[in-house]
């Protein structure tokens, strides 16, 4: 991946914000729905709306509410931190609204990035601060880069960013990772370094297992069962509940599917013969080497519930933690969790 040229991206920038076109050629398309997201949005991209610092008190607040994500990131966090440094950036972790938890690397950039308000306890998201690679990553639900005047508040050309989201087994964001650096100092390979420590820290979230379901890992290549790149289905009476990104990859499915697909419906037999035999035989014919976890006690380190929820229970408090957080709206809990709203209403009414 080459970054992008700072006279293109000029160009596009002229021919959007003074309204000739669509530069569908010289952004990605990423880019330009972001920032036709911020201009319906009544967002001004010549003057970024203000950001009060939040207090200490605030920032050790937040620090203390999102403990258990800043606990499973920190492996990652560390990791990253020296390629930080290296590029005289940042590697920073928000939770799923995109307010900032931590920031780790250079510090001489660091003051320069609290300038611009990338500091603890200020939100990220498209709303808030525009076009970035947090907000991005959250409102497309993937990685993204974000480069120099790709930023849709002029304050933010300074800066090139790449991020992640974090995604849990139900499908819903926890938080994302990022990455930052100066944007002449652009480097291309930061969504990738970003790419592979969120695979690190969702492989963890499955770590202790769930109960009343079992766990199938599974992957083409028999030496990749037990690491990040192992597919990874959660089971419940039959039924598949939970997913990691690269399970879902293999059996050709989305989020969309959980609670409704069958196990059976992908493989052509039960979870039990899966593991007495340690392989899987898809309904289309591929194989599969496969081993079964079943269900235990305790929950992931990333849940901040108590520990021995059901699944069933934390995928109710994240349904209505997001229903609250979007003041009621279904639709917009339902985008963010990425499922549909008949499953929101479904479960609600189940648990009034």
């Amino acid at each position: 991946m080459s970054a992008p040229n700072p006279v293109m991206i000029e160009q596009a920038r002229r021919e959007f914000f003074d309204g000739k076109g669509l530069p569908v050629n010289q952004v990605s398309h990423a880019i330009l729905r972001s920032w036709m997201r911020c201009t319906d949005m009544g967002l001004n991209a010549r003057r970024a709306p203000p950001h009060e610092a939040p207090t200490s008190q605030e920032v050790r607040d937040l620090h203390d509410r999102h403990e258990a994500l800043r606990r499973l990131c920190r492996a990652e966090l560390d990791a990253l931190y020296n390629e930080a440094r290296e590029m005289a950036g940042l590697v920073i972790l928000t939770n799923a609204q995109g307010i900032v938890l931590d920031t780790l690397g250079d510090a001489a950039f660091a003051d320069r990035a609290a300038q611009v308000t990338l500091r603890p306890g200020v939100l990220w998201s498209e709303d808030g601060t525009g076009t970035n690679a947090i907000g991005t990553a959250l409102a497309e639900r993937r990685g993204v880069s974000v480069f120099g005047g790709e930023h849709y508040f002029t304050d933010h050309k300074v800066l090139s960013c790449a991020a992640t989201p974090i995604i849990d087994q139900r499908g819903a964001i926890i938080g994302v990772l990022d990455m930052s650096a100066p944007a002449t100092d652009a480097n291309t390979h930061m969504l990738g370094m970003v790419r592979l420590a969120v695979e690190q820290i969702e492989h963890r979230l499955f770590r202790e297992g769930f109960d009343g379901c079992e766990t199938v890992r599974f992957q083409t290549d028999p030496g990749l069962l037990g690491v990040a790149r192992e597919g990874i289905l959660v089971v419940k009476d039959g039924v598949i509940v939970g997913a990691n990104r690269r399970g879902l990859s293999l059996i050709g499915h989305g989020w969309d599917i959980l609670d409704e697909l069958r196990f059976e419906d992908v493989f052509a037999h039960d979870v039990e013969q899966a593991a007495r035999d340690g392989h899987l035989t898809a309904q289309d014919g591929r194989a599969f080497a496969a081993r079964l976890d079943t269900g235990a006690g305790g929950m992931p380190a990333s849940f901040e519930t108590v520990s021995g929820q059901s699944l069933d229970d934390i995928e109710l408090s994240t349904i209505r933690a997001a229903v609250e957080a979007y003041k009621g709206n279904i639709s917009a809990a339902a985008r963010h969790l990425g499922i549909h709203r008949s499953t929101i209403y479904r479960r609600l009414q189940d648990n009034v």
